[in-house]
């Protein structure tokens, strides 16, 4: 059973419906997601064309911070996988205050920024070794 959303959070949901595009690589980014119920998957499209999964992320995890941060484009796409898949959806100016006045939520977006460097950097060696 899914629970219940706060309702100071209500106004901030948004949903999908499977293989309904949340953004797409090369976008810009005004808003952070945090997956509340359902699926996401994060995919990436090589120069060859070919669509890979980077991530698929349940309940509790959160996604296109990035662009909030660095103010890049999106450097991949989001799709739901699920129906009636749930986002709570922070924009940049509820990111900027978030960040500011609760830090275990900085810490958060820290610890996962760290966690995405390191994956991607012992994937890049393995293919330099294979």
């Amino acid at each position: 059973m899914v629970e219940e959303i706060s309702p100071l959070f209500q106004k901030f949901l948004r949903t999908y419906q499977k293989n309904e595009a949340i953004f797409e690589e090369g976008d810009e980014g005004h808003e952070m997601f945090l997956v509340h119920q359902g699926e996401v998957e994060i995919q990436h499209k090589t120069k060859t064309g070919r669509v890979v999964t980077l991530a698929n992320l349940k309940p509790g995890d959160f996604f296109g911070e990035m662009a909030l941060v660095d103010d890049y484009p999106r450097s991949a796409s989001a799709v739901a996988r699920e129906n009636d898949t749930q986002l709570i959806v922070l924009d940049k100016r509820k990111f900027t205050y978030m960040v500011q006045q609760l830090p275990d939520f900085s810490l958060a977006i820290m610890q996962k920024l760290c966690q995405r460097l390191r994956e991607t950097n012992i994937q890049k060696a393995r293919h330099k070794r294979g």
